[in-house]
């Protein structure tokens, strides 16, 4: 029979389970020691080795339900012990974190308190003085802490959380012969060495609003070899050169030899072209002898100190009267003067250097007359970089290049004398365009077409002056066409020009000129006229200089323009260059020397105002007093809006003198520039020239520099 069991025996059963389950011997009874020395307690039972008790389920009542007892033994420090009802046992609790955090402290538990305890810890472990807990940053170097002395080591010596402070060279570097020059100082740009260029309200260098600065004329005197360099502001004579310099390099004749046109004799100086730099260019045409072309410096400090005597010898009015004399001792130098910078031959003999013009990049390009050939010259120091052969015109030989002129998309141009003939020479590629020929006038006068004097406007446009045809001829080059405008009043136009206010002008220098039989020519008296037109509609003529109300001057061959807008005239004749101003028509003639004969780019402004609309700034730092200047590092702050762009260049010398004698590097056209590296690198030399270059390639906008820095290092 089934056993039965009632509730109640089970009820019974399982309370015996429970107690025989939490039975332990004297479980009741008091350890030994009635002290918590914090070390397991051999008469409890939650001492001995820490086991796993599982997570804790419940609380006292439990713990006394299951391990008989509560297990805490009270003790805060060595943590709160927990039941683990898997093995019916007391567990280890873990004990308390007393970190606080502070590194300036030791954490500990006293277990007298019940509590944690923190105390001070003065540690001085690089035994320098000063603890981690006074501000020691790095307690393991005795040689870092807020006592110390800042270094320049890239270390926080004096452990404030900076770096170096204080310490470094201009440089942030530390290196201590390490400097940075700012260029300009307080006192703002020294513009005294420019040209072109100006200072806006807000203290920043940028293109002048006339883009042109030239306030020199420089007239080739025919008859016995010389050079006039008028200043254009009072029209007094400045400095007078010889056109040549024998210095055993050339085949150059004899200064102050009388020109001859029909036998060997003289060096014939005519055309003269100005650089971006001020300097000029002189075609001596030295006529059955050998043609060479000479650079004359426009500023004295380009002058080279030959003699070694620490100065420049040149040309200058000394007694301030506004003449150079032969008369007057250290007036006028001849071939002692150290501004004739170099002459060097052109061609063979008998070539005739006749057109001359300065193209964008400072190249010079010579037209050989006779020859028919063009040569560009290094501007540097005149060696032939290219010789190019023109095309024929005709039965009897070449085109004969008689002028030029630089336009603002790279192309040299030449005119023809006597033809209407232009042709172009591409500057990069040395390419000769095809030849061009003016159309007979509009007029019907028989002597048309014919030319003499070449011009560019501010739209590319090629003029050409008609000389005994009274018309002045315009070709636009991007349609292929030509443009005619009658001028019955003008004379014989020679010179020709255009203006930055959309104008062309035409110097004359007779009423009429015919040529006869065998070589005779009858002229009227000469005359001193210029003739003003719209150079977009060939309209609003005016001719100033008539019979009855007559310029100064005689013979009137070539036209040029200052930075103050007057119009200058080459008198031939007179031997004089008149100053006019086209808005009263007020003028005044000023001496030059014997027989001027010059109708090119004679002032620079052309080649400012439409070849290349520039200007440029120079400036000379001091390096190193002692031993070598390592010159480092050419920064600027510009800005610089599409269209226009910046250019510097360099040079050194241990002298201040021996600058313009040296080699220029560059241009740098990026920034910052490292001065070690190509284009250079640049000479360890104490003085350092800049020439700073601001160019208008659109020629509407211009850049605007702040500052430019320079760096160096002086090895001590």
């Amino acid at each position: 029979m089934p056993v039965r069991t009632s509730r109640t025996c089970l009820v019974i059963v399982a309370a015996l389970a429970l107690v025989a389950c939490g039975a332990r011997t004297r479980l009741n009874e008091p350890s030994e020691s009635s002290e918590d020395s914090g070390a397991p307690d051999a008469g409890r039972r939650d001492a001995g080795a820490p086991r796993d008790g599982g997570p804790r389920d419940g609380g006292p009542g439990v713990d006394a339900a299951i391990c008989g007892d509560p297990c805490t033994d009270g003790v805060f420090c060595n943590g709160e012990e927990v039941c683990d009802p898997t093995t019916a046992s007391c567990a280890p609790g873990l004990a308390p974190d007393c970190d606080d955090g502070d590194e300036c402290t030791r954490d500990s538990c006293d277990p007298g308190r019940d509590a944690c305890r923190h105390r001070r810890d003065p540690r001085d472990e690089d035994l320098d003085g000063v603890g981690a807990c006074e501000g020691d940053c790095v307690d393991t170097d005795p040689t870092i802490s807020p006592e110390r002395m800042e270094r320049c080591d890239m270390i926080d010596n004096d452990c404030d959380a900076l770096v170096d402070e204080g310490v470094l060279s201009p440089c942030d570097d530390c290196r201590p012969g390490c400097n940075q020059v700012v260029i300009p100082d307080e006192d703002g740009w020294d513009t005294s060495t420019s040209g072109g260029v100006e200072v806006d309200d807000r203290g920043r260098l940028r293109l002048s609003e006339t883009r042109t600065e030239t306030h020199f004329a420089w007239i080739a005197n025919t008859l016995f070899g010389t050079i006039t360099k008028l200043d254009t502001r009072d029209g007094s004579q400045a400095a007078e050169y010889d056109s040549v310099i024998l210095d055993g390099t050339n085949d150059g004749r004899p200064p102050g030899e009388r020109c001859r046109t029909d036998s060997p004799g003289g060096n014939c100086p005519s055309r003269t072209a100005v650089d971006l730099r001020g300097a000029v260019y002189v075609a001596n045409r030295a006529f059955f002898n050998q043609g060479t072309v000479t650079k004359i410096a426009g500023f004295e400090s380009d002058c080279v100190d030959r003699n070694g005597n620490g100065r420049i010898d040149t040309s200058s009015d000394l007694d301030g009267d506004g003449r150079i004399e032969r008369s007057e001792p250290g007036e006028f130098l001849g071939q002692e003067d150290e501004c004739i910078l170099w002459t060097v031959n052109v061609g063979s003999p008998g070539g005739v250097a006749r057109a001359i013009a300065v193209d964008a990049s400072g190249h010079v390009w010579v037209g050989l007359h006779d020859a028919g050939l063009v040569i560009e010259l290094d501007p540097s120091d005149g060696r032939t970089l290219r010789t190019i052969t023109l095309p024929r015109t005709g039965p009897f030989g070449s085109f004969r290049p008689y002028g030029a002129v630089g336009d603002s998309v790279g192309n040299i141009w030449f005119v023809e004398s006597g033809s209407g003939n232009i042709v172009n020479v591409d500057t990069t590629t040395g390419r000769v365009g095809a030849r061009e020929t003016a159309p007979a006038a509009s007029g019907g006068a028989v002597s048309c077409p014919n030319s003499y004097g070449i011009a560019v406007d501010a739209r590319d446009r090629v003029w050409v002056a008609g000389f005994l045809c009274p018309t002045t001829y315009r070709f636009d080059p991007s349609t292929g066409r030509w443009m005619d405008v009658a001028l019955p009043d003008s004379g014989v136009t020679r010179g020709i020009a255009a203006d930055g206010s959309g104008n062309i002008l035409l110097a004359s220098s007779h009423e009429w000129i015919r040529f006869g039989p065998g070589g005779t020519i009858s002229a009227s008296d000469p005359i001193s006229r210029v003739t003003i037109l719209d150079a977009d509609t060939g309209g609003s003529i005016r001719v100033i200089g008539t019979d009855a109300d007559p310029l100064p001057g005689m013979g009137s061959t070539g036209v040029g323009l200052d930075s103050d807008g007057f119009i200058w005239l080459v008198n031939q004749e007179s031997s004089t260059a008149t100053r006019l101003d086209p808005t009263t028509g007020r003028s005044r003639d000023f001496p030059t020397g014997d027989s001027p004969y010059t109708y090119s780019d004679f002032t620079g402004f052309a080649l400012r105002t439409f070849t290349a609309p520039n200007g440029f700034l120079r400036t000379v730092v001091a390096g190193c007093a002692m031993g070598p200047t390592e010159w480092e590092r050419l920064d600027w702050d510009a800005m610089v809006p599409r269209g226009s762009r910046v250019e510097v260049r360099a040079r050194t010398a241990d002298r201040i003198g021996d600058l313009s004698a040296a080699t220029w590097i560059g241009p740098y056209t990026t920034r910052p520039t490292d001065l070690a590296l190509p284009p250079g690198p640049v000479a360890q030399q104490r003085y350092l020239e800049l020439e700073i270059t601001l160019i208008s390639d659109d020629e509407r906008t211009s850049p605007t520099i702040r500052d430019v820095t320079v760096q160096f290092n002086c090895a001590i």
